[in-house]
């Protein structure tokens, strides 16, 4: 995974850095360390992209973030739109994966509605 420790990048280039750190599921020093902030600017980060729910963040023994599906969609449109101006491949490529990613994690949860069928309600 490409590390995001250039000094030329802006605030959507941290963000969508931290969102692809995040996107199978991250510590927060993970997240720190490949995006290189230090803890008081990742906490500033993660409280913004928590409140606009482009990360959630799951408790267990210590809490992992990670990439929500509006997140992964952020990440798509930025890459899409870096590689039509740029023209990078690997960013098309990039782009390609980041949609099979969501549409995955949709059928997934689809998968799970059909296993776990909502009771019918009646008026009465």
């Amino acid at each position: 995974m490409r590390e995001c420790n250039k000094t030329d990048k802006n605030e959507l280039d941290t963000v969508t850095e931290i969102l692809r750190a995040a996107t199978k599921g991250a510590k927060k020093a993970e997240i720190m360390g490949r995006c290189n902030l230090n803890n008081k600017a990742l906490e500033k980060y993660l409280y913004v992209l928590v409140a606009l729910n482009l990360i959630k963040v799951e408790q267990g023994g210590e809490s992992l973030y990670r990439t929500t599906e509006k997140g992964l969609q952020l990440m798509r449109t930025y890459y899409h739109l870096k590689a039509l101006l740029g023209g990078k491949t690997y960013d098309l490529l990039l782009v390609r994966l980041l949609g099979q990613l969501i549409a995955n994690r949709k059928k997934d949860v689809e998968d799970v509605g059909r296993q776990h069928p909502q009771p019918q309600r009646y008026i009465v």
